[in-house]
């Protein structure tokens, strides 16, 4: 019996609600009523983390769950690098439960697991997992679950550890080659499958058309409703996550995946899975190019490419250029998908020519693999462009104090990469955040401030880490920046996210 038994078929996911922020009185509403009718149609499974929407997402739940009396089960996620140790975990889910008005959560999450090391780092003693097993042991916790980041193969070593009892993973027509064992592995053991994007991250609804190979003769030509029938298909799948921005979409999906699939499901995935490898020009993952003689995970730069095929989104409040919007969905599967950033732009290919001897598709894979560095190069998706970047704006430039806003991953990412090439810094770092309820706590051992103590503070220079809200951020700083503070991006124009 799967951790998941008895959670309805859709899970809410609380990601994409139609907030910008605290002052948003009218999103915040809007979300809460979106909380609230899923609820009364039946929905029980809430999939959130204390970053969500905004950051947001915690008081929206807070405010639903207080005008309900549906039953409901929600997660809490801790992720290793923001945090470490058990103390760490139980601090973070603690944090988390008081901001959503709760005692307890059913589901702890060990958040973005990107790979077997952090699998490892997790799992030692000391580590997020025995904080988990704490948390359990307390009463504040019911189940020890995982959302996974990482490589396939590194995915299914972790669901055959059996040390979680349920796992969320991206599952949907784009990758579905590809995660076909994952699936099948947590078959085997009886673990819990939630799926998330089962849409792609929305390339799938942007792109009907190319993808109405998926549809049966029951679906009513309807793409969207049969790629989530899709990610239903699959026997392992329990819950399907809708991230919804209205309540159009939370109606549509209810309405998908609250009806019996009106094709059997062994009939749908083998259907749907021979036509994926008819796909002309798309790459399915079946990394007959692995073994690159050079190290070139070639199957992953071309499966990101895939995005090319497709007219592109905005994302990450960027509305354009059409090739920016390129690069953030090539680079973002990247490093969700493979955690892969490569040290610099220079591409190692030597055109040997073994990855096309083999490929089924008859992709042109070394011009692909070239455009995918030249793409990294001129992003700043490389470690060495990163390493720059920092030498750029901090390194010798005789500042006592360098503010970070906000603290996030962005901000240890930071301060860890400084470290790593620079060593210690001769400056004090400050964690700068405009939410108010995580002022005066403590990360990475250094206290959150809120913005209005700047004057008092005195940084030298402040360092928006955000790139999503950037744009937000900079506008709420001028008044700081008219009086003397510096401030600078961490992005330039045209340059990806240093995490998505």
């Amino acid at each position: 019996m799967s951790v998941y038994e008895g959670c309805f078929p859709l899970g809410l996911g609380t990601a994409r609600f139609p907030v910008s922020g605290p002052e948003d009185d009218v999103g915040l509403k809007r979300s809460v009523d979106l909380v609230l009718r899923a609820l009364e149609s039946g929905v029980n499974y809430i999939d959130t983390g204390h970053s969500y929407s905004a950051g947001m997402a915690s008081r929206i739940l807070k405010d639903a769950f207080r005008r309900t009396t549906r039953p409901f089960s929600v997660t809490v996620k801790v992720q290793y690098g923001e945090d470490r140790t058990a103390d760490d975990a139980v601090k973070r889910v603690r944090q988390h439960l008081s901001a959503m008005g709760l005692l307890k959560a059913q589901f702890f999450i060990c958040w973005s697991i990107g790979s077997c090391e952090d699998f490892r780092h997790i799992m030692a003693p000391g580590g997020i997992y025995e904080g988990a097993l704490r948390l359990r042991d307390d009463g504040i916790i019911e189940h020890i679950c995982a959302s996974l980041h990482a490589p396939p193969a590194d995915m299914v070593r972790i669901i055959e550890s059996g040390a979680f009892e349920g796992v969320t993973v991206s599952y949907s027509l784009l990758n579905a080659v590809q995660m076909r064992p994952v699936l099948d592995a947590a078959a085997r053991r009886g673990i819990g499958v939630a799926v998330m994007n089962p849409l792609g991250g929305g390339l799938i609804a942007q792109n009907r058309n190319y993808f109405s190979f998926a549809c049966g003769r029951e679906d009513g030509g309807n793409t969207v409703h049969a790629a989530l029938r899709f990610a239903r298909a699959h026997p392992a799948a329990d819950i399907v996550l809708g991230g919804v921005s209205s309540l159009e979409e939370l109606e549509d999906s209810l309405g998908v995946l609250s009806a019996p699939d009106p094709e059997t499901p062994q009939a749908r995935m083998e259907r749907v899975m021979a036509k994926v490898s008819d796909l002309k020009g798309f790459c399915t993952g079946c990394k007959y190019c692995a073994g690159c003689p050079q190290g070139i995970p070639t199957y992953a730069l071309m499966q990101a490419r895939n995005a090319l095929l497709f007219d592109p989104a905005a994302a990450y409040n960027r509305q354009g250029p059409e090739e920016l919007l390129y690069n953030l969905q090539i680079f973002r599967k990247l490093y969700y998908d493979d955690g892969w950033t490569p040290d610099s732009g220079e591409n190692p290919c030597i055109g040997c020519g073994k990855c096309e001897a083999v490929c089924t598709q008859r992709l042109e894979i070394i011009q692909g693999v070239a455009d995918v560095y030249r793409r990294a190069e001129e992003t700043g998706y490389t470690e060495k462009a990163r390493r720059e970047r920092l030498r750029e704006l901090l390194y010798e430039k005789g500042y006592r104090r360098v503010g970070l806003y906000p603290n996030s991953n962005f901000s240890k990412k930071i301060m860890d990469l400084y470290q790593t090439h620079f060593g210690a810094a001769a400056f004090e770092w400050m964690l700068f955040n405009s939410d108010r309820t995580v002022r005066g706590t403590l990360e990475e051992g250094l206290p959150i401030h809120h913005p209005d103590e700047i004057p008092e503070l005195r940084p030298d220079m402040m360092l928006i880490c955000s790139y999503r809200y950037e744009d937000d951020i900079a506008e709420m700083l001028r008044p700081y920046e008219r009086q003397g503070l510096r401030v600078e991006r961490l992005h330039r124009n045209g340059e990806v996210p240093w995490i998505f």
